[in-house]
């Protein structure tokens, strides 16, 4: 998935306790923002404007597990694309769906 997503993003993690100033900058970042949680998504233009964000209308979307998130993220995605083709939107979809399905029958066991 991580291919895909490089075709129209810049991919970082910031860790508030690893990298030097992080909290700082995820705060601002979440500023304005009610959800909690980690991991938390946004999409900036390239002079840092907030385009999308994981947000969903139930709170953060984390990593999108429920149906609901990973519609959300589709959204996140399809909202602010600009080479990633609706195929390629399909796949990353498959993907979220494939690892949600795995993850939430670990959590039934």
């Amino acid at each position: 998935m991580r291919a895909l997503l490089e075709k129209d993003y810049v991919l970082l993690s910031l860790d508030s306790k690893k990298h030097k100033d992080g909290a700082a900058v995820i705060g601002k970042l979440r500023a304005g923002h009610q959800g909690v949680g980690i991991p938390w998504m946004v999409v900036l233009d390239g002079d840092g404007r907030e385009l999308a964000s994981g947000d969903g209308p139930k709170g953060n979307i984390g990593c999108p597990a429920r149906t609901d998130e990973i519609a959300w993220f589709r959204g996140m995605l399809a909202k602010t694309r600009s080479r990633l083709q609706d195929a390629e939107l399909d796949a990353i979809q498959r993907i979220n769906e494939t690892f949600a399905a795995r993850w939430l029958g670990k959590q039934k066991q």
